[in-house]
C-alpha cells in the first residue's frame, strides 16, 4: 500500500467512526478527502524545515490533526452570515492552520478567518490555501488583541486558558453567536462564566486514534 493510500484508508475509517458518534462528516466527498490528504502531505513536508507541529508521523497527523479538527464540524454555522462584513468562523491562535484549514475544506460555503501571530506558521497556511484552492480562508498574521473582525463562531484549539479565551472572544463574537472552547478535562471550564455568556452544551468528544480526554463547551454570546 502506498503512503497516500495508507493515509486515505486511515482518514476514511476515522470519518466513519466520527459519523457513528454523531459528527456530521458522512457527506464529505471525494475532492474534500483528497484535499485533506494533500494538507497532511504539505504539513509533513514543511514540518521538516519549519517545525510547525510536534507530530512528525503523517499517519499520526491524520488522527491528531485532521480528525481532531473535523470533530468541531458539528458546531459550524448552518449557513453563511447575512452580513458580509462578518466572518462565519474565526479560529484564534491557529498555529499550522488547525482546525481552520480542515474545516474550511469541508465547508466551502462558509468564510473563515485564521488568526496567528507566528510568521512561519502563517506562511505555511498561505501556501496551503494557495495549493488547496481555498478561496474561503483569510489568513491574518497578527496578535489577537489587534483584531477587530467578528464572526458567528469563534473557536480555538489550544490558544490559552478557557477563561482567558472567553474574555478575548467577547469582542470577536457577534451577539447571538457562539464561542467553542476546546478542553481536555471538562472541569477546566470555570463554574461561573463571564457576563454575557450562556453555556449551551458541554460535550465529551472522542477522536479516533487518540485516547486523551476531550470536551467542547459551546458558549452562546448574549446581547449586552
Amino acid at each position: 500500500m502506498s503512503s497516500d493510500s495508507h493515509l486515505r484508508d486511515a482518514l476514511d475509517r476515522g470519518l466513519l467512526e466520527l459519523a457513528a458518534a454523531g459528527t456530521p462528516v458522512q457527506d464529505i466527498g471525494e475532492p474534500e478527502r483528497e484535499g485533506l490528504i494533500h494538507l497532511v502531505a504539505l504539513l509533513a513536508k514543511w514540518n521538516k524545515v519549519y517545525n510547525l507541529t510536534a507530530v512528525r508521523d503523517s499517519r499520526q497527523m491524520v488522527d491528531r490533526h485532521l480528525l481532531d479538527s473535523l470533530v468541531m464540524s458539528r458546531w459550524l454555522p448552518a449557513k453563511p452570515a447575512d452580513d458580509q462584513s462578518v466572518f462565519d468562523v474565526m479560529d484564534v491562535g491557529t498555529g499550522a492552520g488547525l482546525p481552520v484549514l480542515p474545516l474550511a475544506l469541508i465547508r466551502p460555503d462558509l468564510r473563515f478567518l485564521s488568526v496567528e501571530s507566528n510568521g512561519k506558521k502563517t506562511r505555511f497556511q498561505q501556501q496551503a490555501v494557495l495549493e488547496l484552492g481555498l478561496g474561503n480562508v483569510t489568513v491574518l498574521q497578527d496578535r489577537i488583541e489587534h483584531v477587530d473582525a467578528q464572526a458567528q463562531l469563534v473557536l480555538s484549539r489550544a490558544f490559552t486558558a478557557p477563561v482567558d479565551f472567553l474574555r478575548i472572544a467577547q469582542t470577536l463574537c457577534v451577539p447571538d453567536g457562539a464561542v467553542a472552547v476546546m478542553l481536555g478535562r471538562a472541569e477546566r471550564l470555570p463554574e461561573t462564566l463571564l457576563p454575557h455568556y450562556e453555556l449551551q452544551e458541554l460535550v465529551e468528544v472522542e477522536v479516533p486514534g487518540t485516547d486523551s480526554a476531550r470536551h467542547v463547551a459551546l458558549c452562546r454570546r448574549q446581547h449586552g
